[in-house]
């Protein structure tokens, strides 16, 4: 029989010294406290965390970035990520602005008692979103969840996005003179420097050579940036699962779960024959999108130079309500930069990565703006629309790349779409097509 003790499964994602977390926790409350060791910790894209119980029945949250064959960017990367996050979070704390998490201690890196970068903060009241139906998938005949979510109407869901709106437009108060990441001195002062967007990191951007990582002092510079890091990741990285010309099926197309299970596997035969999704025909697609985006930057690109603060990552796991379906908390800002407004002014898609969010829930959103007495105008409304495709498609946060690009073409140059495959092929077969597919082979 084996003696060896069963590893706890709160050490799933990391060693680190328990003992000493709940000690500092102890020490910083005045309380005791216990760790449940049975649990696995949440994980999320680029971390995960546990939670810290005392006994008065408060909660605290450790937070540490993943590390090894399940991270997306370096050890480096999650470095500055994570002490970027802390003063955000306690910028917007001090300044009432936001409801967010209170920083309690944290280390950029391993070098502490604890033996791994981590934040301590409190714990979100409520429930994510992500525990309620917001994206409807039980619409379609025979999907099941792999839990129940909770019910909810769409007068709920635009009581959420009018709050969002008028919780973000708080940040257009504030102005910074360049687009990157905050960063908190030892001094307590605030500054912007590197550019921690995901767009420049995820997905191990963060290891691609020759991308200008800012700070930026024009909007047009960044997203030039962000357009170059796109066509870098098609030429150099994994596209799976991203076949351009292909899309995944989304399932909202499809009468039955059963119907779209089977047009997916359909996909997926089709895309294994030739190595269509690594192969050097799709990655070409995505280098002429590429250029395509970078020559479409002049025409939503403004000239302002003031930016303000961005959350790039808001989704459902990370937006916290009561019972009544008030906000109650935004976390996960380790992503956050100084950004141009029209990234502010996008509409969270809520609704996941397949379709723009319903247009009464963009309506709401922006109520919240004008309810504070915020007077913007409808050419600030039409960038932050072309703002929300470009977005997506240079992080490639959506399967439905030719979809968004096709939206984002007719928005910025008003012409007929159904062109776009034509216009594909001749720069193809122009002499810089012809050497870019070389350079890929």
């Amino acid at each position: 029989m084996s003696t060896t003790a069963k590893r706890p499964k709160v050490f799933a994602y990391a060693n680190f010294d328990l003992d000493a977390l709940k000690s500092l926790a102890a020490r910083l409350r005045g309380r005791s406290c216990t760790v449940d060791t049975s649990t696995r910790p949440r994980a999320g894209s680029t971390h995960w965390a546990i939670f810290i119980d005392f006994e008065d029945g408060v909660e605290w949250v450790f937070r540490s970035p993943r590390c090894g064959l399940s991270a997306i960017i370096t050890e480096e990367s999650a470095s500055k990520l994570l002490i970027s996050e802390a003063s955000t979070l306690k910028y917007l704390r001090g300044r009432g602005l936001i409801p967010v998490p209170e920083v309690f201690s944290f280390s950029g890196n391993g070098r502490n008692d604890i033996g791994v970068p981590y934040i301590l903060m409190s714990k979100a009241s409520g429930r994510p979103l992500s525990d309620y139906d917001w994206i409807e998938l039980s619409r379609i005949q025979g999907y099941t969840s792999r839990r129940p979510l909770l019910p909810m109407t769409h007068r709920d869901r635009e009581k959420v996005m009018a709050q969002l709106g008028t919780i973000m437009s708080r940040l257009l108060d504030i102005h910074f003179d360049k687009i990157g990441s905050l960063f908190q001195d030892s001094n307590g002062n605030y500054s912007v420097g590197e550019c921690l967007s995901p767009s420049l990191l995820w997905q191990h951007r963060d290891e691609l050579e020759g991308i200008d990582r800012g700070p930026f002092d024009q909007e047009g510079k960044y997203l030039r940036s962000l357009s170059s890091a796109f066509k870098a990741h098609a030429e150099e990285l994994s596209l799976t699962p991203h076949s351009f010309f292909a899309p995944i099926p989304d399932p909202f197309e499809y009468p039955t779960w059963a119907s779209y299970r089977k047009a997916v596997e359909r996909w997926q035969n089709f895309c294994s024959i030739g190595d269509k999704v690594e192969g050097n025909k799709n990655r070409l697609d995505f280098c002429i999108a590429g250029q395509f985006l970078n020559e479409m930057v002049p025409h939503f690109a403004s000239a302002e130079a003031r930016f303000v603060l961005c959350h790039p990552d808001l989704h459902l796991g990370n937006i916290f309500i009561d019972e009544d379906f008030n906000i109650t908390c935004i976390i996960d800002w380790s992503s956050a930069s100084a950004s141009p407004l029209a990234e502010l002014l996008s509409t969270p898609g809520l609704n996941g990565s397949l379709s723009p969010p319903n247009q009464s829930l963009v309506t709401t959103f922006r109520s919240g703006f004008s309810n504070r007495g915020q007077v913007l105008g409808p050419h600030q409304w039409e960038r932050a629309d072309k703002m929300w495709y470009f977005l997506r498609l240079v992080r490639m946060l959506s399967t439905q790349d030719y979809t968004l690009f096709k939206s984002l073409f007719d928005l910025v140059y008003n012409e007929n779409a159904d062109n776009i495959p034509r216009l594909f092929h001749e720069r193809r077969m122009q002499e810089a097509g012809q050497a870019q597919f070389a350079k890929l082979c």
